[in-house]
């Protein structure tokens, strides 16, 4: 949360700004939240708050990083102040952030004034390419624990190597049932790798004798 004075930026009011626009960069979100916060008649908001506002509410599903292909409209913007700097770049992308499948948006009363003195334009997000893109990484991730499962397996098995293999598999399926539940139709064929772990882990529990 960013304390403006005594106002606040609530993570369920940057999911409404990002939802309203439907995708921004950080340089984006700053700007639009520097004019918020002059009409509000507060002090504006620094850009490490933004990127760890960003950061945690990403870490907690409540925004996705997205990038340029994933989303039209990102040269819409182009003419006005908050798209004329470089944004969040990682692996030489520029990152837009959408709203995520935790996302309770709340859209600030004096947002649409800020989208008009910015001259801002909605932008449309390609979910099934986004979906595509997730579904990729999590299949990645369950890959790389069945990996793990096996080293575990083939050696000498310590308590503790069990709750790493747990404590993954919880965040998988946390994240599986966060991305179906939100791209319900485009994240086929995961369900059955994912309770595939959880039969090998199980296994592995009882050959412990735990």
């Amino acid at each position: 949360m960013i304390i403006w004075g005594a106002l606040m930026l609530s993570k369920e009011e940057l999911c409404g700004i990002i939802d309203a626009l439907g995708a921004l960069t950080q340089d984006e979100i700053y700007h639009i939240t520097k004019e918020l916060s002059l009409l509000k008649g507060s002090v504006p908001p620094a850009m490490p708050s933004i990127k760890e506002l960003c950061a945690e509410s990403e870490k907690e599903h409540h925004i996705v990083a997205v990038s340029a292909e994933e989303i039209t409209g990102a040269e819409e913007n182009k003419k006005n102040p908050a798209s004329q700097v470089s944004g969040e770049v990682k692996d030489d992308i520029l990152l837009y952030y959408i709203s995520g499948p935790n996302a309770f948006p709340e859209v600030p009363f004096e947002l649409s004034e800020v989208i008009d003195i910015l001259e801002l334009q909605k932008r449309d997000v390609n979910l099934s390419s986004v979906a595509a893109r997730l579904s990729k990484n999590l299949h990645r991730r369950i890959k790389n624990l069945e990996d793990k499962i096996e080293v575990v397996s083939s050696a000498k098995v310590h308590e503790k190597d069990l709750e790493n293999l747990e404590l993954r598999y919880s965040d998988i399926l946390n994240q599986y049932y966060d991305y179906t539940f939100w791209l319900s139709d485009d994240m086929p064929g995961l369900e059955d790798e994912i309770r595939e772990l959880s039969l090998r882990i199980e296994s592995l529990k009882s050959a412990q004798g735990i």
